[in-house]
């Protein structure tokens, strides 16, 4: 009898609807006892700051005052003088910035203070709290973008693209915001010696650490495969990576191609998203959106042929850092001395 019970509709409907209530009542408890923590920082902050003004608080007094805490809540282990220093610094700089400080507590503190002390740009923190907001990332994620620059190549570096002509005002300047001038993807231990990198290895390294690329586009981005084939009578056509980005309402088709970019990889591109708006899009999604991701954009070529293009086309640079395996890392000698000695027997060799 119980286990018909298990089996049936009914119970699973309500199994799941009870794995969804707690499943959200958890985060809700999770982000409450985050934001109290944020403000309790930021009121600790406030204090030190005070009697630092105030009463000439040093080094060694906020060192008394880390230990004491430390004695005072024995099983608290942020109380240490350079978090107490964090905490100072957080409020000084964001106590006054209330749309800074909305989002900051609700990122983890950790995050916060990678943000606070790599980022001094209001606008471009704002930026990578929001992403951290949004996508739940880790700390080491957001530390990876702000090293890539992810907030320079989405607003300030000059983007490459037709949308203006080939989209709708309001469409194409959700497509400019979803663009970027270039993209930084750290591929994993086992390419990082080989040389070249050739387009399909890249792809794969994608396609195992989806959460990591989806993360280097931006905000939207769901993942629907990668080789996604397309058949036009005898031919069969296949797109790198393909997304949907809840933000345009459109499908995404991401070509590599770890060259200069070329003007046939922009025609191309333009069958591609000719035969997703004819065979995949759906009636109520809009135009499919195309990414042409190169090792050198070769600007003079992509402002030659993208005007002459009638479907939405945006080209960027794929920018890749390789990490050495383990067992080579400290192995290797160090770059500067490296140099150095390189310099030494060029002097050598011109005495």
């Amino acid at each position: 009898m119980v286990t018909n019970i298990q089996t049936s509709n009914e119970y699973l409907i309500a199994l799941k609807t009870a794995k969804q209530l707690i499943n959200q009542s958890q985060e809700t408890f999770l982000r409450s006892a985050n934001r109290i923590s944020m403000e309790v920082r930021l009121e600790l902050g406030k204090i030190i700051d005070e009697n630092s003004i105030k009463h000439a608080w040093g080094r060694s007094v906020l060192e008394t005052f880390s230990k004491d805490l430390s004695i005072l809540f024995p099983n608290n282990t942020g109380f240490s003088a350079r978090n107490l220093a964090y905490m100072r610094q957080f409020y000084n700089e964001y106590s006054q910035c209330h749309e800074l400080l909305i989002f900051a507590k609700e990122v983890n503190w950790r995050t916060n203070i990678v943000i606070m002390t790599k980022v001094k740009n209001p606008s471009a923190r704002l930026f990578y709290l929001k992403m951290a907001v949004e996508s739940m990332c880790s700390r080491e994620v957001i530390a990876t973008q702000i090293s890539a620059m992810a907030y320079e190549s989405s607003f300030l570096e000059d983007k490459k693209h037709n949308f203006v002509r080939t989209l709708s005002q309001v469409q194409a300047e959700k497509a400019e915001n979803m663009l970027k001038s270039s993209y930084f993807f750290e591929v994993t231990e086992g390419l990082a010696l080989t040389r070249p990198l050739q387009e399909k290895q890249i792809e794969d390294n994608m396609v195992s650490r989806i959460k990591d690329v989806i993360m280097m586009f931006g905000t939207g981005f769901s993942f629907m495969g990668n080789q996604y084939s397309i058949t036009v009578g005898q031919n069969i056509y296949r797109i790198d990576l393909l997304f949907f980005n809840r933000i345009t309402q459109s499908l995404v088709a991401v070509e590599l191609k770890m060259s200069h970019f070329q003007v046939e990889y922009a025609a191309k591109m333009n069958l591609y998203l000719k035969l997703l708006d004819e065979k995949v899009k759906l009636p109520y999604e809009n135009n499919s959106i195309g990414l042409i991701l190169c090792a050198d954009r070769n600007d003079i070529e992509v402002d030659y042929i993208l005007p002459d293009l009638n479907r939405p086309i945006g080209v960027a640079e794929l920018k890749l850092s390789k990490i050495l395996p383990d067992e080579l890392t400290g192995k290797l000698p160090d770059p500067e001395i490296l140099k150095a000695k390189l310099l030494q027997i060029e002097s050598i060799r011109n005495n």
